[in-house]
């Protein structure tokens, strides 16, 4: 069904005039006269009361009148608040800024994605998610939260990221706990990565030399200036070719994350998942 034609219907309804309705749509008479003919063909019964003195609805036209008053009333209000607001705030972590929003960042006609606020954890961003600072946001092991729209993105896992001269660098797998003898580059304390692997170290019984802690963005550089070993996920791992650095991929997938897609309504969910989905 083409929605055009209903706006078409609905001027003629309101105008009672084809020739009125075809001047405050920018068409010719004779093509809005064959639009409405087609309306009627593809409804099956007709619509105006054709005079000299205008256009008058039948009793079917007049129902379907009311009928689509409302709906097409509500949809001009939402086409105007979606393509007014046509950038989407998003929130990210450091990591997710830098390998996965370049790939979307360009755009999704009529929307954009702007990334206007970064955190290194990203439950700190629900709040600024439903003050209403940003429109979306992408937030690690956190499925749920009241009042917001939710959904699975996707999985990442984590790989270890050794220097070259290494021992470990010659290992095809490794086991974490094959990591935590040497010196770890771990992000801050506060974050859900370190807080894992320091979970993971209590749980093998391990106490690392050294533990230094980093912004997330000089990681890959310490490891490469041969300062210790750190942990990095796949969607940095499959971009990067970084000189100095190898990544091994950890056994039974000790380090992982689930990321989700948050916003607090549901059309702007919709439109994201058909964007990042593809």
């Amino acid at each position: 069904m083409n929605l055009q034609r209903f706006e078409y219907f609905m001027a003629v309804a309101r105008e009672k005039s084809l020739s009125r309705a075809a001047q405050s749509l920018f068409i010719s008479q004779p093509a809005l006269s064959k639009q409405m003919k087609k309306l009627e063909d593809t409804m099956g019964f007709p619509l105006f009361i054709r005079s000299a003195s205008g256009m008058t609805l039948t009793n079917k036209g007049k129902e379907l009148q009311d009928e689509l008053e409302p709906i097409l009333s509500q949809l001009h209000l939402v086409m105007e608040k979606y393509t007014k607001n046509s950038v989407i705030r998003m929130g990210s972590d450091p990591l997710l800024a830098s390998y996965f929003f370049p790939d979307y960042i360009e755009g999704i006609d009529p929307f954009q994605i702007h990334l206007t606020m970064i955190r290194d954890d990203t439950i700190d961003l629900l709040p600024l998610l439903e003050k209403g600072d940003i429109d979306a946001a992408i937030i690690q092991d956190h499925p749920n939260q009241k009042g917001c729209f939710s959904s699975h993105l996707f999985s990442d896992e984590f790989y270890a990221a050794v220097p070259v001269t290494h021992p470990l660098a010659i290992r095809e797998t490794i086991e974490i706990q094959d990591c935590f003898p040497y010196t770890q580059l771990l992000p801050d304390a506060t974050t859900p990565l370190s807080k894992k692997i320091r979970a993971l170290m209590t749980q093998h019984g391990v106490t690392p030399p050294v533990i230094k802690e980093l912004p997330y963005h000089a990681l890959i550089g310490y490891v490469a200036q041969n300062q210790g070993v750190s942990y990095l996920p796949s969607i940095m791992v499959k971009k990067v070719d970084y000189k100095g650095v190898v990544f091994i991929p950890l056994q039974n997938t000790p380090l992982k994350r689930e990321m989700y897609l948050f916003t607090m309504d549901e059309h702007t969910l919709d439109v994201l998942k058909q964007v990042f989905h593809k």
